[in-house]
């Protein structure tokens, strides 16, 4: 028993050790890496990179070719819609650009901002859903009283009392049912929230991966099912509230494809960009007058596409870096640890164990060597090496962390 207890504690230790050591080592020697700001211009027709590092660097694709940097002045003036209080300010804002006519109310009702990250597609989601009223009537949007979930119906349960409200739920389930709903739902998809400037209900995926439009007109149900291609699924759907009201939601296919849904003709207009993944890098999507800059962060790289407002692709940029890994502390980090267990993920903001093992097996020749140092520790002792095979076998397998535990947990503590 005072063997099964001892080393009960030396695995609890391995354990405890392989979350903390590898934690207080990547706090010691881990560099941050910082991806470039990128945007594009539409004075010059060029990406306007900004550094950081030594301070911030600004410059474009084309005068970093040739190391000359630009002034915080000049780097404004080259992106005016995005710096358009300031330019106002100083009296530099340009009359017209490309032919166009300025002006500062369309420069706002165009411009839009959009950001998606694998922390939020890695999150629990919501069993329960508000349906607003999208005529209410009123200036400002009401939490209703009742919230919604869709199984093998539509069901609306009031928050008060708990308890269904059976004429509102067959009333909606009846509507879906007629025009192809396939229950359960896959995915609801909408903005639950009153912070938006009027409600357009939900985008909801059946279980048939057939897309619907829900949403709720003078309390009853109005259900559009949206056509798209045979095949086509979405994995993520991300509903959007901007001044435009050109298009609902950007939709991200299962083979890594980016789409918009146009209002009120319910048009599913592909993006031509490849690979675009939001369970893996960021996503960032800045529209304005003229343009859309569709930007992929990952591991390693980057990635900026401009489209025009007719969604045809004007130009790229891409960029690639040293991944940690390929660095000298993580090619260290590799010799020392066989693994590394992470209470966090850089995908998710949830607590939950992560085991990362490191290959190729380069700790094994530490852990020989830890072993073998083991093993002349006992020998020197004059120890029966028979009691202390287990630990040597810990040690192989395990590296720094079972050295150190069945050291600090020895077996003649027990004798």
């Amino acid at each position: 028993m005072v063997k099964l207890s001892r080393y009960f504690l030396v695995v609890i230790a391995v354990i405890g050790f392989a979350i903390v050591i590898p934690k207080f080592y990547w706090m010691a020697f881990e560099k941050p890496i910082r991806s470039p700001f990128i945007m594009w211009s539409c004075i010059d027709n060029d990406f306007m990179i900004t550094r950081s590092g030594d301070g911030l660097k600004r410059t474009s694709r084309n005068l970093e070719k040739i190391g000359e940097t630009l002034t915080r002045e000049e780097y404004e003036q080259k992106l005016p819609f995005l710096y358009v209080r300031q330019l106002l300010m100083n009296g530099t804002m340009p009359d017209s650009i490309n032919g166009v006519d300025i002006d500062t109310h369309d420069i706002s009702q165009r411009r839009t901002t959009f950001r998606v990250r694998p922390k939020e597609i890695h999150s629990p989601l919501p069993t329960l859903y508000p349906l607003f009223e999208s005529q209410s009537r009123r200036a400002n949007l009401e939490m209703p009283k009742d919230f919604f979930r869709i199984t093998w119906r539509m069901e609306f349960i009031d928050a008060e009392s708990n308890k269904i409200n059976e004429e509102k739920s067959r009333m909606f389930s009846a509507v879906l049912y007629k025009r192809g709903f396939k229950f359960p739902a896959k995915s609801i998809n909408g903005l639950p929230t009153t912070r938006k400037s009027c409600d357009e209900g939900y985008l909801v995926i059946d279980s048939k991966d057939q897309l619907f439009h829900v949403k709720m007109i003078e309390a009853k149900p109005f259900v559009e099912k949206v056509k798209i291609p045979n095949g086509l699924k979405f994995k993520f759907i991300k509903c959007v509230d901007f001044n435009t009201k050109l298009f609902y939601a950007y939709l991200f296919s299962t083979d890594n494809h980016l789409y918009i849904l146009t209002q009120y003709d319910y048009e599913l207009i592909k993006f031509p960009i490849e690979n675009i993944n939001p369970e893996l890098n960021e996503i960032k999507i800045y529209g304005d007058l003229f343009n859309f800059n569709i930007i992929s962060v990952g591991v390693g790289f980057l990635k900026s596409d401009i489209l025009d407002r007719d969604y045809k692709l004007v130009d790229q940029y891409s960029e690639t870096w040293e991944v940690i890994d390929e660095q000298i502390e993580g090619k260290v980090a590799k010799f020392l640890f066989p693994a590394e267990i992470k209470m966090t993920n850089k995908k998710s903001d949830f607590i939950k164990f992560n085991v990362e093992t490191n290959k190729p097996f380069n700790w094994l020749i530490l852990s020989s060597i830890l072993a073998i140092i083991h093993f002349i520790i006992l020998k020197r002792g004059k120890d029966k090496l028979t009691k202390h095979v287990i630990d040597l076998g810990i040690i192989a397998l395990t590296g720094i962390f079972g050295f150190i535990a069945v050291n600090i947990f020895p077996n003649k503590f027990y004798d």
